[in-house]
């Protein structure tokens, strides 16, 4: 399993150097990407993360929505990586979903915009 994350790792890093399109513009055009199968299918209002036929859904119980295609696969590898235990301190783009989409503490976008610059030197986000 521990192999299969670093390809996938591997495979994301190649895909997001691409000159050309970045990795939405590879998935449509086919590449077989095993993460691709959980993160399909935008509704209206974004891209959905489905695990084990079932929508992703945070920790408010709101249904898991994401704005972008190449935003949902790399929550749906972080999710992939996941061994018998769920580590949610390794899946930092799905808290930070989870923290935007819930929105705990009432703030508007720009606050929680600047809340989330001031950490980004830190390995918080990284």
């Amino acid at each position: 399993m521990w192999r299969r994350c670093l390809c996938l790792r591997d495979r994301w890093r190649r895909l997001l150097n691409q000159p050309s399109g970045g990795p939405t513009a590879i998935v449509r055009t086919g590449a077989n990407i095993p993460s691709l199968s959980r993160a399909y299918a935008p509704p209206a209002g974004g891209f959905e993360i489905n695990l084990d036929h079932r929508k992703l859904k945070t920790p408010q119980a709101k249904l898991f929505t994401v704005p972008s295609e190449a935003l949902a696969i790399a929550v749906a590898t972080e999710w992939d990586c996941q061994q018998d235990t769920i580590k949610f301190y390794t899946m930092h783009l799905t808290t930070l979903c989870n923290t935007s989409l819930d929105n705990p503490t009432q703030r508007n976008k720009d606050q929680l915009i600047r809340a989330a610059v001031k950490f980004l030197d830190t390995d918080t986000i990284w």
